[in-house]
């Protein structure tokens, strides 16, 4: 997220899940107008919230909201570059990377206060390059029990500036992976992956209509599997375009690249690539081996030098712990992160140099993807109702931003695109009393 400065507008008109929050909307219409009108004449100004304190009867979970929707509502601001420094907040404060904040010209400071039967939104600015406070505003409104209570509610959704359910379509079942890319004409191109098939499908307005498909074949030795999982990789090196298959039920994946106007089985490689990435100015597949005719992955990350045309290549190994889930966050082709979800369903983070960080506390989880270095989709870990959490993960933090409820249970979640928007697709499995249904969703944000 970008823009912390006028922190104020943002509070409602993001919360559109939430009920009518008029003490709450007023604080931050009234705070982001003044903080417009004092930016207005400045032009390309860098700014970031670098204190929130909360003596008022919100929670840290109500702040970490009203935080959000206040920086994505900022993000609307033509002459204003909001850096997002939020690590997170505890007892009542936020914590922020301030190693950014040197290289910035204005700092804001906002506090919130308990005053009898009304809250208080105190505002500071300060000009780093002056060296001294340039502004500092109070403002006032009566929150309602019942807002009160929605604000501190674990449950909430913005469905126009967060992440919202834009596709839904039934798809056979055994889907385990969907992935899209731009063919030389500019068409977008999805790929279906199924254990013995691979579909393509053209986009024709708001429905997919099919295009081509191929058989895949595995060689022995081959795992029967309860539970079908696999992933696909796309990508481009120079003008040739790479596909890449595996799963569960092979010890190996396949490496197709586009010839001829045919996609040609050209390799195998014992683990499954997940990114296609650039260590030390030198293309790697990154990736890891599924455990034989299993639903998870083994304890290692696999890095092999990519060249065209292939050529056998030494690999090497990360230690990690075998994962129900894993997936790495790139930017710009280079690895940022590894988020991962163990077989007791915990959440782990590490950094490309695969130091383990510290997860969100008590954070489960069953499926997960990360979108570039932007966005992270984990699931919930439920049977018939479901739920997506979706977490900022631009300054290599994770700050949770909405909640999507799923009826059914997710299967895998892959990052992708859907009609130019960024977002995440969802494989569903609903059991109600008729036939069981495999559902296919696309969730994105609708302001982008």
């Amino acid at each position: 997220m970008k823009k912390a400065i006028c922190s104020s507008l943002m509070l409602i008109s993001f919360a559109v899940g939430l009920l009518a929050q008029q003490g709450a909307e007023g604080l931050v219409t009234d705070g982001a107008a003044y903080l417009a009108g004092f930016f207005k004449n400045k032009f390309d100004v860098s700014v970031a919230i670098v204190r929130f304190e909360n003596e008022s009867e919100l929670t840290d979970l109500a702040l970490q909201k009203i935080y959000q929707m206040l920086v994505s509502r900022l993000e609307d601001e033509k002459n204003i570059r909001v850096s997002d420094l939020l690590i997170g907040f505890s007892n009542g404060r936020g914590e922020f990377n301030l190693s950014q904040a040197g290289a910035l010209d204005y700092l804001l400071d906002l506090k919130l206060i308990q005053n009898k039967s009304k809250t208080g939104l105190g505002l500071t600015v300060y000009s780093r390059l002056q060296d001294r406070v340039v502004s500092v505003k109070y403002f006032e409104k009566a929150i309602l029990q019942g807002e009160m209570d929605s604000l501190n509610a674990r449950d909430f959704a913005f469905s126009e500036l967060g992440f919202t359910k834009l596709l839904e379509f039934e798809s056979k079942k055994d889907l385990m992976d969907i992935r899209s890319i731009a063919a030389d004409d500019g068409t977008l191109h999805y790929f279906f992956y199924y254990p013995d098939e691979i579909i393509i499908y053209v986009a024709k307005e708001t429905r997919l209509e099919k295009y081509f498909q191929f058989k895949l074949k595995w060689a022995r030795p081959f795992y029967p599997a309860l539970h079908h999982e696999g992933r696909l990789l796309l990508f481009r090196s120079g003008p040739a375009l790479f596909l890449t298959a595996g799963n569960n039920s092979s010890p190996y994946a396949l490496v197709f690249s586009m010839r001829d106007g045919l996609w040609q089985e050209t390799q195998k490689l014992n683990f499954v690539p997940f990114q296609h990435v650039i260590l030390n100015q030198n293309p790697y597949l990154v990736g890891a081996r599924f455990e034989e005719g299993r639903n998870f992955f083994k304890d290692e990350i696999y890095f092999m030098p990519f060249s065209d045309p292939l050529e056998k290549s030494a690999s090497y190994k990360k230690k990690v712990y075998s994962a129900m889930a894993l997936d790495l966050s790139t930017r710009g082709g280079q690895l940022q992160a590894v988020h991962l979800i163990d077989r007791n369903y915990g959440y782990h983070l590490f950094t490309a140099e695969f130091e383990e960080k510290t997860p969100l506390p008590e954070k489960k989880g069953a499926s997960l993807a990360a979108l570039d270095g932007e966005w992270l989709a984990i699931s919930d870990h439920s049977r018939d109702a479901d739920q997506i959490f979706f977490y900022d993960i631009r300054d290599g933090g994770q700050r949770q931003a909405y909640i999507g409820k799923v009826a059914g249970e997710v299967q895998f979640i892959s990052a992708g695109i859907w009609l130019g928007t960024g977002g995440f697709w969802a494989g569903v499995c609903q059991r109600t009393d008729g036939p069981e249904r495999f559902m296919v969703q696309f969730w994105g944000k609708r302001n982008e």
